[in-house]
């Protein structure tokens, strides 16, 4: 899961250049630079700063800056021609004054650390350089010389080995993100596999016996009928009284998403709320019941309720323990709106990403209501609204 940015800068990390023109045009200002001190010619001390005869020079002005174009596509070939052909030239021709050989030592040494394979061997190989063209360069008159230009060298590279630290770093940073972006997307699914694939075993277990009392007992009403009217009227009783049932068990299923445990749970009722609160302040929670204007709830309404005030408040018992909580539940609207907030200490009710807050999504979408979770003046808030089904409510109000 690496987006375009990641990638942009994962390529980077890895040598390939942004701006693709900017390497050859620093090794043709370079190149232009030298056949300008080669032609002029420019001279130091009296001597040019490109020793021997101008048409090998010409030569060697090309083979030390042209392949600098191709130093982040090659970081350790490039700079290793280059350095390569400046170290012949200085050997066999001398080694000369030109600003555009400082120029390359830089370059050099700063490519082959920060960006080359075996930066070590080409600081090795960038000493070795430079040595063959002090010891050939007739203007180097002391220690004071040396040290003069080595130090230039060991700037250069100084500033390589951070830079390569820092992408080192990035690389590591990226890597790290990715792989916990890749495992929470992974648990995630998971869960929700784990949650759905409960929920299939439950509907098998639950509701396939029913619906087959419903078809064998349609059947049998059939075939009583016209002439046996009395026990039709019991088949039909029969399979509405079936069909009432399998309607409950599948309420309840619904509730039933993430825990093997939690199959011989009764039904959960917010008529048990006081008692879930009772439990949650033995355990050091300090709770604000407010219960107001809830009429009769469908079985699955009602249990979706209880179990998301549970989630939330078991949440808040493992990440803010002691919090002052909220618990606030009415009608609005047609809905049943539920709130569950604290003051905070802890991570709060609705923290993390695990099966928690997943299975709350779940039954709270099954339900066909919505539910947010997220901080709240220090502390956590959760709110869950749920439609009311009046058929339901209506079948519960005159007992059936």
């Amino acid at each position: 899961m690496c987006g375009p940015r990641v990638s942009h800068v994962r390529a980077l990390v890895r040598g390939r250049e942004l701006l693709p023109w900017l390497n050859p045009l620093l090794a043709g200002a370079l190149c232009a630079l030298g056949y300008v001190e080669l032609l002029a010619p420019a001279r130091y001390q009296g001597d040019p700063v490109w020793p021997g005869p101008v048409a090998a020079n010409v030569a060697v002005v090309a083979g030390v800056t042209l392949p600098l174009a191709w130093r982040r596509r090659f970081p350790t070939a490039a700079p290793a021609v280059a350095l390569v052909v400046l170290g012949v030239a200085s050997a066999v021709l001398g080694g000369g004054e030109a600003t555009t050989t400082f120029l390359v030592f830089i370059v050099a040494t700063f490519t082959v650390v920060a960006h080359g394979r075996f930066p070590a061997a080409g600081a090795v190989g960038v000493v070795v350089v430079g040595a063959v063209h002090e010891v050939r360069d007739p203007h180097v008159h002391g220690v004071g010389d040396v040290v003069w230009a080595f130090g230039i060298v060991v700037v250069a590279a100084l500033i390589g080995l951070a830079v390569r630290t820092r992408q080192l770093r990035i690389g590591d940073l990226e890597t790290q993100a990715e792989r916990a972006e890749r495992e929470h997307s992974e648990q995630v699914m998971a869960a929700l596999a784990a949650e759905r694939a409960a929920i299939a075993r439950e509907l098998h277990d639950m509701v396939s016996h029913l619906v087959a009392v419903i078809v064998i007992q349609a059947q049998a009403g059939a075939r009583a009928l016209p002439a046996d009217v009395e026990h039709a009227a019991e088949a039909l009783a029969t399979i509405e009284q079936s069909g009432r049932s399998a309607l409950t068990e599948l309420r309840q299923l619904l509730t039933v998403l993430s825990d093997e445990e939690t199959h011989q749970v009764p039904l959960a009722s917010l008529e048990r709320l006081g008692e879930l609160a009772d439990g949650c302040r033995s355990a050091g929670l300090e709770i604000a019941l407010e219960v107001n204007q809830v009429p009769p709830l469908s079985p699955l309404c009602d249990a979706t309720a209880y179990r998301v005030i549970q989630e939330a408040l078991t949440n808040t018992i493992r990440h803010a323990p002691g919090a002052r909580t909220r618990v606030a539940v009415a009608e609005l609207d047609g809905l049943v709106d539920i709130v569950v907030e604290d003051s905070g200490g802890g991570r709060g009710a609705g923290a993390g990403a695990g099966r928690g807050l997943i299975g709350m999504r779940e039954r709270v979408a099954l339900a066909g209501g919505a539910v947010t979770a997220g901080p709240s003046d220090g502390g956590w808030r959760v709110h869950a609204e749920l439609p009311l089904d009046q058929t339901a409510d209506a079948r519960r109000g005159t007992g059936s």
